[in-house]
Formats: C-alpha cells, structure tokens, sequence
C-alpha cells in the first residue's frame, strides 16, 4: 500500500473514511507512534486521497449521508474481488503463506497426522536413535530435506492454534512487506523458520511439533530491532505490543508446557533479533556513508 497521509492520533478520521470508501478508494487507516497513517492501495490514488482530505477539512465535502460509509457498501457494489486483488499486491507472500497455513490445517493437521503431514515435518536426522552423526547427515543431505526444515511452520494443530498464528503473520508480515519488499519478507521467514525449527527439533524432544509460532515471534523480534536500529526506515511497533510479546515469550518459557514449542519460540526470536539487528546497522551505516542514499 502507498502513504497518503499522516494526522495526528487525535483526529477522528470516521467520516473522512467514509468518504474515501464512497468515492471507491480502498485504503487502511493505521496508528504509527502519535500519527494516523493513511494507506491506499494504488499510488494514483494518493493525489485523490491528499485533495478530498484538503476539501473534506475545509467543509467543501462531506461523505453522504444515506451511505453507511463502511467497506460494506464498498464491497456490495462488486468490488470485493478489486479488494482482496489490491490486498494480494501489496501483501502476496503474507496472504499466500496464511492461505497454505489453512489448506495444509485441513489436509496436514497435526491433531491427525496423515501422510501429508509425517511428510512435511522435520527430518529425523537420528533416524530413530536419538544420536545425530553430523557425518552422516552431510553425506546423504538433500534439497528434500532442506525444505522439510522450513515446513513444519505451515503444520498447526487447531482452530485455535492456527488462527492465533495467522492473526499474527497478518499483523507482522504484512508491515515488512510493504514497509520493505516480498522478497526481504521472504528471505526473514526462511532465515527464521530454519534456526527455530532446527532449534526447536534438537531440543524440544523429536520432530513431532509444528506452528508459524516461532517464525512469529522470529518477525516481531526483527521489526524490534529495525526500531531500535535504523527507525528512520518506519518499521514501528508500540511499546504495549512490545511489552505483551515479550513477557508471553517470559511465562511460555516458564511454564515449559509440552503443547508448546518454546525452543523454536526462543529460536525464532534471537535469530530475528540477530538478523533484524545486522541488516538494520548495515541499513544505517550505509546511508551515513554512501552518497545519494536517502536519509
């Protein structure tokens, strides 16, 4: 999505919204520090945005008054493919993977393993004897197995289970994606789902555990450490959802239940800590030292 506008927190935005949904332009209204960013979803939109914003604050228009205002009239109008199409432009990879997440939840669930799911988990590498020979494992690794280290994260074992995970990859995904790239989103989440599950796999106890849970937790850590690092770049979180992310890391940890995979938790946070970290410093580094690169 493209930035339109920024306004302060304390404004109320409800009929200007109204008024952008009437005039067919699909945006998001979200919270950044004490601002209220307003996104839509094509960059021709953002001059229209700008102006009905202008005029809207002057008195010239008004939303009208016999429509709702909300998405509801927008999508009854037929657009509702136009949304989810302009959805999937700016966020494919983080729709793409919640869309698999739930597909593999109906045929791969953890609860009832079937053959789909014993073939996505994590390669036995002590095939059954609990001691892992590193030998061994580099002379017969392939690619095969390279991917079943990265796809125990699309496995969940419930309703709940699976929502809570995709409400987060929504959330988190979706800020590098458009804040960044797909593909700097991409390289993240493979770079994390391999240390988490690996982590999780050598010290959890065996391969029978999967969830985007730790890739979660690997995302947050990383838009932390861009906040801390370079927070020029715009990748923010608040301090609230800070504080609740990392003292729900604290009590899972402590309470060490069985149903969760701490280690690939923990895994999945220090490696988004240390990559979030190294790419943000070399992000600020080489704009305080290559000329040309904005500031």
């Amino acid at each position: 999505m493209f930035l339109a506008l920024e306004v302060a927190y304390e404004r109320d935005l409800t009929q200007f919204s109204r008024l952008l949904w009437q005039r067919k332009v699909s945006h998001h209204i979200g919270r950044q520090d004490e601002r209220q960013l307003v996104l839509v979803s094509e960059s021709g939109q953002v001059a229209l945005a700008k102006e009905l914003f202008h005029q809207w604050q002057q008195g010239e228009v008004l939303p009208a008054t016999e429509d709702s205002s909300s998405i509801g009239g927008y999508v009854q109008t037929g657009a509702l493919w136009t949304s989810f199409s302009r959805a999937l432009g700016s966020s494919p990879l983080t729709l793409i993977l919640i869309v698999a997440c739930v597909v593999l939840w109906l045929l791969a669930p953890l609860e009832r393993p079937t053959s789909l799911t014993l073939a996505l988990m994590f390669p036995d590498f002590s095939r059954g004897t609990g001691t892992i020979v590193l030998s061994r494992v580099l002379e017969s690794f392939t690619f095969s197995q390279l991917l079943t280290m990265l796809t125990p994260a699309l496995l969940h074992g419930g309703i709940l289970h699976l929502v809570f995970n995709m409400s987060w990859v929504w959330e988190l995904g979706r800020r590098i994606e458009i804040l960044q790239n797909t593909l700097t989103l991409a390289v993240a989440m493979v770079v994390i789902a391999l240390f988490s599950n690996t982590i999780q796999y050598l010290w959890g106890g065996g391969n029978n555990f999967g969830g985007m849970s730790g890739v979660v937790y690997g995302l947050f850590a990383y838009i932390w450490m861009w906040q801390l690092f370079d927070p020029q770049k715009g990748l923010r979180l608040p301090m609230s959802l800070i504080i609740f992310m990392l003292g729900m890391l604290a009590l899972f940890t402590w309470l060490e239940l069985d149903m969760i995979a701490n280690a690939a938790h923990l895994g999945g946070f220090l490696s988004g800590m240390v990559y979030g970290a190294i790419l943000a410093t070399i992000s600020r580094i080489r704009r305080a030292v290559v000329p040309g690169v904005s500031r």
